[in-house]
């Protein structure tokens, strides 16, 4: 069986992780679906690509333990806080959002505070903003301190595979959540009514509405939660899991006999 979650045949290296460049060996993945007796992927686009090899194909979605990320009571802060959440090797990303942030700055002066968990090495003095370290320890706590969180992305062969989990962790702790409407976050928000969509020169109006209303804040993060509790926990998900377990099962034992 086997598993995974990104466009993984495609050549990406960040500037994070060039020097292991040479591990990378993208040509295996077409040979390792083939080998596989089942595969399962994360959204339509691997599945795509995974069904030129293998006729064997289940879509399970990126899945949220609860008992993990647990909902911890809301702080009330001075300022808004909008925080994305990541690694060095996905804080490329980040960077496309910090002129809006500038000019949020600019029109909200004091009222807003953007907060980078998990890239430690990033700093940006104008935004006043040092990256934390990403810790267990820590980490939901941190995230439950957003009162927005963002997933900015371009669209492109390599995002297209992505699976959304920081957008999913940040509705699993009942965050405000904006994604680019890019790969599985176009099936994953419902614009409007669970989170926003912000296309590339709507990022700015989109944050702008959640800054000045915290009642839809309030109404998006309720939402999002309730979408998480519904298709995208550990325990609705189990039971697709268990049902490719037994097929594989099943299988052995009519070839045995």
């Amino acid at each position: 069986m086997y598993d995974f979650d990104d466009a993984i045949w495609l050549p990406n290296v960040s500037d994070e992780n060039k020097r292991w460049q040479f591990l990378k060996t993208t040509s295996k993945i077409s040979s390792i679906i083939k080998m596989a007796d089942c595969v399962i992927v994360g959204n339509d686009y691997l599945k795509t690509y995974a069904s030129q090899f293998n006729k064997n194909i289940t879509i399970i979605p990126s899945t949220i333990d609860l008992d993990y990320y647990q909902l911890l009571p809301k702080k009330k802060h001075d300022k808004i806080v909008i925080g994305w959440t990541g690694s060095g090797t996905t804080i490329q990303y980040f960077k496309l959002l910090e002129l809006v942030f500038k000019k949020l700055m600019n029109k909200y002066p004091n009222q807003i505070e953007v907060c980078v968990y998990g890239s430690k090495n990033y700093c940006n003095e104008a935004l006043k903003i040092q990256g934390i370290a990403w810790s267990s320890a820590t980490e939901v706590e941190t995230i439950n301190g957003f009162d927005i969180g963002v997933m900015p992305l371009p669209d492109n062969k390599w995002t297209e595979g992505k699976c959304a989990m920081k957008g999913l962790q940040y509705m699993a702790l009942e965050v405000a959540t904006i994604l680019s409407p890019v790969g599985v976050n176009k099936k994953i928000i419902v614009d409007g009514e669970n989170g926003l969509l912000a296309n590339d020169d709507e990022w700015f109006e989109k944050l702008e509405q959640l800054i000045i209303n915290e009642a839809l804040r309030k109404r998006l993060a309720a939402n999002g939660r309730k979408t998480i509790l519904k298709e995208y926990t550990s325990e609705v998900n189990a039971q697709k899991y268990l049902t490719v377990f037994h097929s594989l099962f099943d299988k052995s034992i009519l070839l045995i006999n």
